[in-house]
Protein backbone atom coordinates (compact mmCIF):
# COMPACT_ATOMS: atom_id res chain seq x y z
CA UNK A 1 0.00 0.00 0.00
CA UNK A 2 2.84 2.41 0.80
CA UNK A 3 4.26 2.16 -2.72
CA UNK A 4 0.86 2.79 -4.32
CA UNK A 5 0.18 5.77 -2.09
CA UNK A 6 3.61 7.23 -2.80
CA UNK A 7 3.20 6.98 -6.56
CA UNK A 8 -0.28 8.50 -6.50
CA UNK A 9 0.70 11.28 -4.15
CA UNK A 10 3.76 12.18 -6.24
CA UNK A 11 1.70 12.22 -9.43
CA UNK A 12 -0.89 14.55 -7.95
CA UNK A 13 1.77 16.75 -6.38
CA UNK A 14 3.65 17.06 -9.70
CA UNK A 15 0.47 18.02 -11.55
CA UNK A 16 -0.47 20.63 -8.99
CA UNK A 17 3.01 22.08 -8.78
CA UNK A 18 3.15 22.50 -12.53
CA UNK A 19 -0.01 24.59 -12.53
CA UNK A 20 0.55 26.70 -9.46
CA UNK A 21 3.26 27.94 -7.18
CA UNK A 22 0.87 27.72 -4.20
CA UNK A 23 1.85 25.40 -1.38
CA UNK A 24 0.19 22.03 -1.09
CA UNK A 25 -1.70 21.25 2.11
CA UNK A 26 -1.73 17.67 3.35
CA UNK A 27 -4.15 16.28 5.92
CA UNK A 28 -4.40 12.64 6.80
CA UNK A 29 -6.21 10.06 8.87
CA UNK A 30 -5.66 6.48 9.92
CA UNK A 31 -7.89 3.88 11.50
CA UNK A 32 -6.54 0.55 12.66
CA UNK A 33 -8.74 -1.98 14.39
CA UNK A 34 -9.97 -5.54 14.72
CA UNK A 35 -13.48 -6.99 14.49
CA UNK A 36 -15.08 -10.41 14.90
CA UNK A 37 -18.50 -12.00 15.49
CA UNK A 38 -19.90 -15.18 17.05
CA UNK A 39 -22.36 -16.39 14.40
CA UNK A 40 -22.23 -20.18 14.61
CA UNK A 41 -22.93 -20.44 10.85
CA UNK A 42 -19.84 -18.29 10.16
CA UNK A 43 -21.55 -15.88 7.78
CA UNK A 44 -19.71 -12.74 6.79
CA UNK A 45 -21.19 -9.54 8.28
CA UNK A 46 -21.33 -6.56 5.95
CA UNK A 47 -19.59 -4.32 8.42
CA UNK A 48 -17.53 -2.10 6.14
CA UNK A 49 -17.15 -0.89 2.57
CA UNK A 50 -14.53 -3.58 1.93
CA UNK A 51 -15.52 -6.97 0.53
CA UNK A 52 -14.12 -8.90 3.48
CA UNK A 53 -16.57 -7.60 6.08
CA UNK A 54 -16.58 -8.90 9.66
CA UNK A 55 -15.92 -12.62 9.98
CA UNK A 56 -16.02 -15.22 12.70
CA UNK A 57 -12.28 -14.91 13.24
CA UNK A 58 -10.67 -11.65 14.36
CA UNK A 59 -9.26 -9.56 11.54
CA UNK A 60 -7.64 -6.15 11.22
CA UNK A 61 -8.60 -5.77 7.55
CA UNK A 62 -12.21 -4.67 7.98
CA UNK A 63 -11.62 -1.44 9.87
CA UNK A 64 -8.05 -0.55 8.93
CA UNK A 65 -7.73 2.28 6.42
CA UNK A 66 -5.43 5.17 5.57
CA UNK A 67 -6.39 8.42 3.89
CA UNK A 68 -4.51 11.45 2.62
CA UNK A 69 -6.31 14.66 1.68
CA UNK A 70 -4.45 17.03 -0.62
CA UNK A 71 -5.51 20.59 -1.43
CA UNK A 72 -3.94 23.53 -3.21
CA UNK A 73 -5.04 27.05 -4.12
CA UNK A 74 -4.48 27.59 -7.82
CA UNK A 75 -6.00 31.09 -7.79
CA UNK A 76 -7.53 33.44 -5.27
CA UNK A 77 -10.99 31.96 -5.82
CA UNK A 78 -10.12 28.46 -7.06
CA UNK A 79 -8.59 25.37 -5.45
CA UNK A 80 -8.11 21.67 -6.13
CA UNK A 81 -9.08 19.12 -3.48
CA UNK A 82 -8.54 15.35 -3.52
CA UNK A 83 -8.45 12.34 -1.21
CA UNK A 84 -6.42 9.15 -1.58
CA UNK A 85 -7.83 6.22 0.36
CA UNK A 86 -6.35 2.80 1.13
CA UNK A 87 -8.69 0.14 2.56
CA UNK A 88 -8.72 -3.60 3.07
CA UNK A 89 -10.52 -5.21 0.11
CA UNK A 90 -10.55 -8.98 -0.45
CA UNK A 91 -7.55 -9.45 1.80
CA UNK A 92 -5.41 -6.73 0.18
CA UNK A 93 -4.98 -3.00 0.59
CA UNK A 94 -5.79 -1.02 -2.54
CA UNK A 95 -5.19 2.72 -2.84
CA UNK A 96 -7.69 4.71 -4.89
CA UNK A 97 -8.48 8.37 -5.49
CA UNK A 98 -11.69 8.50 -3.49
CA UNK A 99 -12.63 11.95 -4.72
CA UNK A 100 -10.99 14.84 -6.56
CA UNK A 101 -12.59 18.09 -7.68
CA UNK A 102 -12.06 21.74 -8.49
CA UNK A 103 -13.61 24.20 -6.01
CA UNK A 104 -14.49 27.52 -7.68
CA UNK A 105 -15.82 30.20 -5.34
CA UNK A 106 -18.02 32.55 -7.37
CA UNK A 107 -19.28 34.69 -4.47
CA UNK A 108 -19.28 34.65 -0.67
CA UNK A 109 -22.39 32.45 -0.79
CA UNK A 110 -21.92 30.32 -3.92
CA UNK A 111 -19.25 27.74 -4.82
CA UNK A 112 -19.08 25.20 -7.63
CA UNK A 113 -17.43 21.79 -7.31
CA UNK A 114 -16.73 19.80 -10.45
CA UNK A 115 -14.97 16.46 -10.80
CA UNK A 116 -15.36 13.36 -8.64
CA UNK A 117 -17.38 14.60 -5.67
CA UNK A 118 -18.56 12.99 -2.46
CA UNK A 119 -22.30 12.45 -2.67
CA UNK A 120 -24.07 14.40 0.13
CA UNK A 121 -26.74 11.94 1.32
CA UNK A 122 -26.23 11.31 5.05
CA UNK A 123 -24.99 13.21 8.09
CA UNK A 124 -21.38 12.04 7.95
CA UNK A 125 -21.13 11.23 4.23
CA UNK A 126 -18.48 13.89 3.62
CA UNK A 127 -16.11 12.30 6.15
CA UNK A 128 -17.41 8.74 6.50
CA UNK A 129 -13.86 7.32 6.21
CA UNK A 130 -12.49 9.59 8.97
CA UNK A 131 -13.27 7.55 12.06
CA UNK A 132 -12.02 10.21 14.48
CA UNK A 133 -14.84 12.55 13.36
CA UNK A 134 -17.74 10.56 14.89
CA UNK A 135 -18.41 8.48 18.02
CA UNK A 136 -18.72 4.99 16.48
CA UNK A 137 -16.04 2.70 15.10
CA UNK A 138 -18.12 2.63 11.91
CA UNK A 139 -21.40 4.48 11.22
CA UNK A 140 -24.53 2.33 11.63
CA UNK A 141 -24.37 -0.24 8.83
CA UNK A 142 -28.15 -0.34 8.45
CA UNK A 143 -27.92 3.01 6.65
CA UNK A 144 -24.34 3.63 5.58
CA UNK A 145 -22.98 0.42 4.08
CA UNK A 146 -25.73 -1.57 2.38
CA UNK A 147 -28.62 0.67 1.53
CA UNK A 148 -26.75 3.04 -0.77
CA UNK A 149 -23.98 1.58 -2.95
CA UNK A 150 -23.44 5.05 -4.44
CA UNK A 151 -20.84 7.06 -2.53
CA UNK A 152 -19.35 9.41 -5.13
CA UNK A 153 -20.59 11.16 -8.26
CA UNK A 154 -18.65 12.20 -11.34
CA UNK A 155 -20.25 15.52 -12.11
CA UNK A 156 -20.97 18.92 -10.65
CA UNK A 157 -22.46 20.30 -7.47
CA UNK A 158 -23.35 23.78 -6.27
CA UNK A 159 -22.88 24.85 -2.66
CA UNK A 160 -25.08 27.76 -1.56
CA UNK A 161 -24.60 28.97 2.02
CA UNK A 162 -26.50 31.70 3.89
CA UNK A 163 -26.25 32.80 7.54
CA UNK A 164 -29.67 32.39 9.14
CA UNK A 165 -30.17 33.10 12.82
CA UNK A 166 -27.56 31.29 14.96
CA UNK A 167 -26.49 28.95 12.15
CA UNK A 168 -25.73 28.47 8.47
CA UNK A 169 -28.29 27.27 5.94
CA UNK A 170 -26.86 25.41 2.93
CA UNK A 171 -28.19 23.89 -0.27
CA UNK A 172 -26.20 21.34 -2.32
CA UNK A 173 -27.82 20.39 -5.62
CA UNK A 174 -25.72 18.03 -7.75
CA UNK A 175 -25.81 16.21 -11.08
CA UNK A 176 -23.67 13.47 -12.59
CA UNK A 177 -23.07 9.76 -13.10
CA UNK A 178 -21.06 6.89 -11.64
CA UNK A 179 -19.84 3.39 -12.46
CA UNK A 180 -18.57 0.98 -9.81
CA UNK A 181 -18.54 -2.62 -8.66
CA UNK A 182 -21.62 -3.83 -6.81
CA UNK A 183 -20.46 -4.23 -3.18
CA UNK A 184 -19.78 -7.74 -1.88
CA UNK A 185 -19.81 -9.50 -5.26
CA UNK A 186 -16.03 -9.79 -5.50
CA UNK A 187 -15.96 -7.70 -8.65
CA UNK A 188 -18.24 -10.12 -10.55
CA UNK A 189 -20.91 -7.47 -11.12
CA UNK A 190 -21.05 -3.72 -11.56
CA UNK A 191 -23.54 -0.89 -11.98
CA UNK A 192 -23.77 2.22 -14.11
CA UNK A 193 -25.79 5.05 -12.60
CA UNK A 194 -26.81 7.77 -15.04
CA UNK A 195 -28.74 11.02 -14.72
CA UNK A 196 -28.01 11.29 -11.01
CA UNK A 197 -29.74 14.37 -9.65
CA UNK A 198 -30.08 15.21 -6.01
CA UNK A 199 -30.02 17.85 -3.33
CA UNK A 200 -29.00 18.08 0.30
CA UNK A 201 -30.42 20.82 2.54
CA UNK A 202 -28.61 21.44 5.80
CA UNK A 203 -28.84 23.83 8.72
CA UNK A 204 -25.94 23.77 11.16
CA UNK A 205 -24.72 25.81 14.07
CA UNK A 206 -22.60 25.45 17.18
CA UNK A 207 -23.15 21.90 18.35
CA UNK A 208 -26.00 20.88 16.03
CA UNK A 209 -26.82 19.90 12.44
CA UNK A 210 -30.16 19.15 10.78
CA UNK A 211 -30.39 17.92 7.20
CA UNK A 212 -32.65 16.35 4.58
CA UNK A 213 -31.62 14.93 1.21
CA UNK A 214 -33.07 13.25 -1.83
CA UNK A 215 -31.65 11.87 -5.06
CA UNK A 216 -32.81 9.85 -8.05
CA UNK A 217 -30.97 8.10 -10.88
CA UNK A 218 -31.30 5.57 -13.66
CA UNK A 219 -29.29 2.39 -13.08
CA UNK A 220 -28.06 -0.46 -15.28
CA UNK A 221 -26.69 -3.61 -13.65
CA UNK A 222 -24.33 -6.09 -15.28
CA UNK A 223 -22.93 -9.45 -14.23
CA UNK A 224 -23.61 -12.12 -11.66
CA UNK A 225 -22.02 -15.12 -9.98
CA UNK A 226 -22.46 -18.82 -9.29
CA UNK A 227 -23.14 -20.07 -5.78
CA UNK A 228 -24.16 -23.11 -3.78
CA UNK A 229 -27.32 -22.61 -1.79
CA UNK A 230 -27.46 -24.23 1.64
CA UNK A 231 -28.46 -26.39 3.35
CA UNK A 232 -28.72 -28.66 0.27
CA UNK A 233 -25.79 -26.88 -1.46
CA UNK A 234 -27.70 -26.83 -4.73
CA UNK A 235 -25.84 -25.05 -7.56
CA UNK A 236 -27.52 -21.76 -8.44
CA UNK A 237 -26.88 -18.86 -10.79
CA UNK A 238 -27.26 -15.34 -9.42
CA UNK A 239 -28.08 -12.92 -12.25
CA UNK A 240 -27.75 -9.27 -11.29
CA UNK A 241 -28.37 -7.90 -14.79
CA UNK A 242 -31.18 -5.38 -14.86
CA UNK A 243 -32.22 -1.76 -15.19
CA UNK A 244 -34.57 0.68 -13.54
CA UNK A 245 -34.92 3.84 -11.53
CA UNK A 246 -33.73 4.35 -7.97
CA UNK A 247 -34.84 6.98 -5.47
CA UNK A 248 -33.29 7.55 -2.03
CA UNK A 249 -34.63 9.95 0.60
CA UNK A 250 -32.92 10.65 3.92
CA UNK A 251 -33.14 12.96 6.91
CA UNK A 252 -31.23 13.29 10.16
CA UNK A 253 -29.77 15.45 12.88
CA UNK A 254 -27.02 15.44 15.44
CA UNK A 255 -26.52 17.34 18.69
CA UNK A 256 -23.32 17.71 20.70
CA UNK A 257 -24.03 20.15 23.48
CA UNK A 258 -23.49 20.26 27.27
CA UNK A 259 -21.86 16.79 27.11
CA UNK A 260 -24.96 15.28 25.49
CA UNK A 261 -24.39 13.55 22.13
CA UNK A 262 -27.29 12.54 19.87
CA UNK A 263 -27.32 11.24 16.29
CA UNK A 264 -30.45 10.10 14.44
CA UNK A 265 -31.16 9.31 10.79
CA UNK A 266 -33.85 7.67 8.66
CA UNK A 267 -33.93 6.78 4.98
CA UNK A 268 -35.78 4.82 2.34
CA UNK A 269 -34.80 3.39 -1.04
CA UNK A 270 -37.29 2.73 -3.83
CA UNK A 271 -36.53 0.82 -7.04
CA UNK A 272 -38.49 -0.49 -10.02
CA UNK A 273 -38.29 -2.81 -13.06
CA UNK A 274 -35.50 -5.43 -13.08
CA UNK A 275 -33.27 -3.24 -10.89
CA UNK A 276 -35.57 -4.34 -8.08
CA UNK A 277 -34.67 -8.02 -8.52
CA UNK A 278 -31.43 -7.67 -6.46
CA UNK A 279 -32.31 -4.32 -4.84
CA UNK A 280 -35.78 -4.37 -3.31
CA UNK A 281 -37.39 -1.46 -1.48
CA UNK A 282 -35.74 -0.82 1.89
CA UNK A 283 -36.16 1.56 4.80
CA UNK A 284 -33.78 2.03 7.72
CA UNK A 285 -33.02 4.22 10.69
CA UNK A 286 -31.04 4.56 13.89
CA UNK A 287 -30.65 6.70 16.99
CA UNK A 288 -27.47 7.14 19.04
CA UNK A 289 -27.41 8.55 22.57
CA UNK A 290 -24.23 9.36 24.46
CA UNK A 291 -22.95 11.40 27.36
CA UNK A 292 -19.39 12.71 27.67
CA UNK A 293 -17.53 12.30 30.98
CA UNK A 294 -14.28 14.18 30.49
CA UNK A 295 -12.31 12.13 27.94
CA UNK A 296 -14.82 9.26 28.02
CA UNK A 297 -17.89 9.01 25.78
CA UNK A 298 -20.12 5.97 26.40
CA UNK A 299 -22.92 5.66 23.86
CA UNK A 300 -25.66 3.30 22.73
CA UNK A 301 -27.21 2.93 19.27
CA UNK A 302 -30.44 1.26 18.24
CA UNK A 303 -30.80 0.61 14.50
CA UNK A 304 -33.17 -1.27 12.22
CA UNK A 305 -33.63 -2.09 8.54
CA UNK A 306 -36.74 -3.48 6.87
CA UNK A 307 -38.24 -3.69 3.41
CA UNK A 308 -40.18 -5.56 0.76
CA UNK A 309 -38.54 -7.91 -1.74
CA UNK A 310 -39.46 -7.55 -5.39
CA UNK A 311 -41.52 -10.00 -7.43
CA UNK A 312 -40.21 -8.56 -10.74
CA UNK A 313 -38.81 -10.93 -13.37
CA UNK A 314 -36.69 -10.43 -16.48
CA UNK A 315 -37.98 -10.65 -20.05
CA UNK A 316 -37.95 -14.47 -19.92
CA UNK A 317 -39.82 -14.61 -16.61
CA UNK A 318 -36.83 -15.45 -14.42
CA UNK A 319 -36.08 -14.23 -10.94
CA UNK A 320 -32.53 -13.19 -10.00
CA UNK A 321 -31.64 -16.62 -8.54
CA UNK A 322 -32.23 -19.70 -10.68
CA UNK A 323 -31.16 -23.35 -10.48
CA UNK A 324 -27.98 -24.09 -12.41
CA UNK A 325 -28.81 -27.79 -12.86
CA UNK A 326 -32.53 -28.23 -13.68
CA UNK A 327 -34.41 -30.40 -11.23
CA UNK A 328 -31.80 -30.35 -8.44
CA UNK A 329 -33.00 -27.34 -6.45
CA UNK A 330 -36.53 -28.32 -5.52
CA UNK A 331 -40.02 -27.93 -6.96
CA UNK A 332 -38.97 -25.01 -9.17
CA UNK A 333 -35.82 -24.05 -11.04
CA UNK A 334 -36.88 -20.38 -10.97
CA UNK A 335 -36.15 -19.75 -7.33
CA UNK A 336 -36.35 -16.19 -6.08
CA UNK A 337 -35.22 -12.58 -6.14
CA UNK A 338 -32.80 -11.29 -3.54
CA UNK A 339 -34.33 -11.25 -0.05
CA UNK A 340 -34.43 -7.83 1.56
CA UNK A 341 -32.47 -7.27 4.76
CA UNK A 342 -34.57 -7.35 7.93
CA UNK A 343 -32.80 -6.93 11.25
CA UNK A 344 -32.36 -4.79 14.33
CA UNK A 345 -29.17 -4.11 16.26
CA UNK A 346 -28.22 -2.68 19.62
CA UNK A 347 -24.66 -1.36 19.89
CA UNK A 348 -22.85 -0.39 23.09
CA UNK A 349 -19.77 1.73 22.56
CA UNK A 350 -17.07 3.58 24.46
CA UNK A 351 -14.77 6.26 23.05
CA UNK A 352 -11.70 7.56 24.89
CA UNK A 353 -9.92 10.73 23.76
CA UNK A 354 -6.22 9.94 23.98
CA UNK A 355 -5.34 13.45 22.85
CA UNK A 356 -6.53 16.07 20.37
CA UNK A 357 -5.65 13.84 17.41
CA UNK A 358 -6.33 10.27 18.54
CA UNK A 359 -9.24 8.30 19.99
CA UNK A 360 -9.53 4.70 21.18
CA UNK A 361 -12.90 2.98 20.69
CA UNK A 362 -14.51 -0.33 21.62
CA UNK A 363 -17.96 -1.55 20.62
CA UNK A 364 -20.20 -4.58 20.97
CA UNK A 365 -23.29 -5.00 18.79
CA UNK A 366 -26.11 -7.46 19.33
CA UNK A 367 -27.57 -8.17 15.89
CA UNK A 368 -31.03 -9.74 15.71
CA UNK A 369 -31.82 -11.11 12.23
CA UNK A 370 -35.57 -11.57 11.79
CA UNK A 371 -36.53 -15.24 11.40
CA UNK A 372 -40.25 -15.21 12.24
CA UNK A 373 -42.03 -16.79 9.21
CA UNK A 374 -45.01 -14.42 9.46
CA UNK A 375 -42.84 -11.31 9.47
CA UNK A 376 -40.76 -12.62 6.57
CA UNK A 377 -43.86 -13.52 4.57
CA UNK A 378 -45.19 -9.98 5.05
CA UNK A 379 -41.93 -8.65 3.60
CA UNK A 380 -42.34 -10.88 0.53
CA UNK A 381 -39.02 -12.54 1.26
CA UNK A 382 -39.04 -15.48 -1.14
CA UNK A 383 -39.05 -19.25 -0.88
CA UNK A 384 -35.75 -20.89 -1.80
CA UNK A 385 -34.62 -24.49 -1.22
CA UNK A 386 -34.33 -23.68 2.47
CA UNK A 387 -37.72 -21.95 2.75
CA UNK A 388 -38.24 -18.29 3.53
CA UNK A 389 -34.83 -16.59 3.71
CA UNK A 390 -33.48 -13.56 5.54
CA UNK A 391 -29.77 -12.92 6.00
CA UNK A 392 -30.18 -9.44 7.45
CA UNK A 393 -26.91 -7.64 6.74
CA UNK A 394 -24.94 -10.86 6.65
CA UNK A 395 -23.45 -12.40 3.51
CA UNK A 396 -25.90 -13.28 0.73
CA UNK A 397 -23.73 -15.76 -1.17
CA UNK A 398 -26.37 -18.29 0.07
CA UNK A 399 -23.81 -21.01 0.92
CA UNK A 400 -24.41 -20.93 4.67
CA UNK A 401 -27.72 -20.92 6.49
CA UNK A 402 -28.78 -17.49 7.80
CA UNK A 403 -28.20 -16.68 11.48
CA UNK A 404 -30.92 -18.14 13.65
CA UNK A 405 -29.78 -16.65 16.96
CA UNK A 406 -28.72 -13.16 17.98
CA UNK A 407 -25.15 -12.49 16.86
CA UNK A 408 -22.55 -10.55 18.84
CA UNK A 409 -20.18 -8.34 16.80
CA UNK A 410 -17.17 -6.98 18.72
CA UNK A 411 -14.78 -4.30 17.48
CA UNK A 412 -11.85 -2.26 18.80
CA UNK A 413 -10.15 0.54 16.88
CA UNK A 414 -7.70 3.42 17.12
CA UNK A 415 -8.51 6.56 15.10
CA UNK A 416 -5.85 9.16 14.33
CA UNK A 417 -5.90 12.42 12.35
CA UNK A 418 -2.79 14.35 11.33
Amino acid sequence: MYKKLTVLACAIATTMAASSASALQFDGFLTTGASWHDDENKNRYIGSLGDRGVQNDASFETDTRFGLQISSDIAEDMSVVSQILGTGVDGNFDAIIEWAYVDYKLTDWLSIHTGKIKQPVYLVNDYVEVGYAYPWIRPPVEIYYLNNPLNTVNGIEFLLQFPVGPGMLSFQPYFGSNRDDIPNTGGAAYFEAEKIRGIDVKYSGKGFTVHASSFACEVNLYGGFAAQMGPTLADVNVDLTGEGKCEVNAAGFNLDMANVVIYAEVQNRLTNKTLARPFGDQEAGYITLGYRFGKWLPHVTYASIDGVASSATDATGNFAVTCAVPGTCGPSDNLMNFPVAIQTSLTYGLRYEINDSAALKIEHSIVDVENDPTALADSNNPMGPGGIINFGLFDTSFTNAPPTEKVGVTSIALDVVF
